[in-house]
């Protein structure tokens, strides 16, 4: 009876598992799917399962015309500016939150935090005036500027939490022997930190990565990302859903790369101090 039992609670829990990676998978496959056939099947009713598939959509994202690519390229730019400018403040910010005795350390991160609370659509007009008074509209630097509204309060939060688990005493027995403070952030605890390090890093980039609000009102035609870009399928004649799942599974393949070369430090970082000898 007992071994009934086990072999229905397996069953169950596989089918439990099934279930959610069909919720999970689901749309992708859908997407996917959306983005091969033709055009004048998507939605035809009842749905046609089977069709001839077809690149007819990459070939027009991508080559003709290939609105798409330089937009690809564009959103590079802006999330590796974002993320490289992001690391030099959000570091040393996270690193002072940690080891220093600062006054209103309590009301520093919670303001960081109201930033991250804060939907992005409330920082559009005054920045947008600020970068236009500066003469930046339109340029790369803007839109990786104020994308540290995003990246840096995130970031601080994530690497006070990585500094916060290395142990005081290794820094106090360089200081001992005479090192600075910036030796020791620099020397000792940032490389013990480093699969964090990566990690933040990783998250900033899909941040920036993401973020359609800001490109929206800062960029150019000639430096509109790829989220911008797929805004552009949505017409008055109608909407090309075929071109937009094209370009949505594009956007999706950069950060998927990224997280599969780094799979073993998303790991690490995540589990950074959780077990402590």
């Amino acid at each position: 009876m007992s071994r009934r039992r086990t072999s229905f609670n397996t069953a169950l829990t596989y089918a439990a598992g099934l279930l959610f990676l069909a919720i999970f998978v689901g749309p992708i496959l859908w997407f996917i799917a959306l983005a091969v056939r033709p055009a004048e099947t998507a939605f035809t009713m009842p749905p046609q399962i089977t069709f001839e598939p077809n690149l007819d959509a990459f070939r027009h994202i991508l080559v003709d015309p290939g609105t798409n690519a330089p937009q690809l390229v564009n959103s590079l730019i802006v999330a590796i500016g974002a993320v490289l400018l992001n690391l030099p403040f959000s570091v040393p910010a996270a690193y002072a939150l940690s080891r220093f005795k600062l006054r209103g350390k309590k009301n520093i991160m919670l303001w960081y935090l109201g930033l991250l609370m804060a939907p992005p659509v409330a920082f559009l007009i005054p920045y947008f005036i600020l970068i236009t008074r500066i003469g930046l509209q339109g340029s790369y630097f803007s839109m990786v500027l104020v994308l540290q509204t995003l990246t840096i309060p995130f970031s601080v939060w994530l690497m006070k939490s990585f500094i916060d688990e290395v142990p005081v005493e290794l820094e106090e027995a360089a200081r001992v022997d005479g090192a600075r403070w910036y030796t020791i952030m620099l020397r000792i605890t940032l490389p013990i930190v480093r699969p964090g390090i990566i990690v933040t890093s990783m998250f900033a980039f899909v941040f920036a990565w993401n973020n359609a609000a800001f490109p929206l009102v800062l960029s150019s035609r000639s430096t509109a990302t790829l989220p911008i870009g797929t805004l552009g399928y949505f017409a008055t004649s109608g909407v090309t859903w075929n071109y937009i799942a094209a370009a949505a599974l594009l956007a999706m393949i950069p950060p998927m790369i990224i997280f599969l070369v780094f799979d073993r430090y998303v790991v690490r970082g995540l589990t950074f101090g959780s077990v402590k000898g």
